[in-house]
């Protein structure tokens, strides 16, 4: 049986640091051993982390989607409101 000390935590080489309008995100792209379902987690320049809540099954689809969001809802979808307000007001 697996204990707490056994997993093991695996990051994708899609992992990047990324740069949009001048503000800057860290995409970090991991799995467990214990689960095949790759999480995406976005970290913007303040430290506030966005993870999405259902895991993907290949970590390229991981990237796909943060494009995704990014063309959708720009900058803005990986801010709080309070950072928002700063950073667009």
């Amino acid at each position: 049986m697996d204990t707490d000390d056994d997993v093991e935590v695996i990051f994708s080489d899609l992992c990047a640091d990324v740069e949009i309008d001048g503000h800057f995100l860290t995409i970090e792209i991991y799995k467990t051993n214990l689960d095949p379902g790759w999480i995406l987690e976005i970290v913007n320049e303040f430290g506030t982390s966005t993870v999405f809540d259902d895991p993907f099954i290949a970590d390229g689809l991981a990237w796909q989607q943060f494009e995704k969001t990014v063309k959708e809802e720009g900058l803005a979808a990986f801010l709080s409101n309070k950072e928002k307000r700063r950073l667009f007001h």
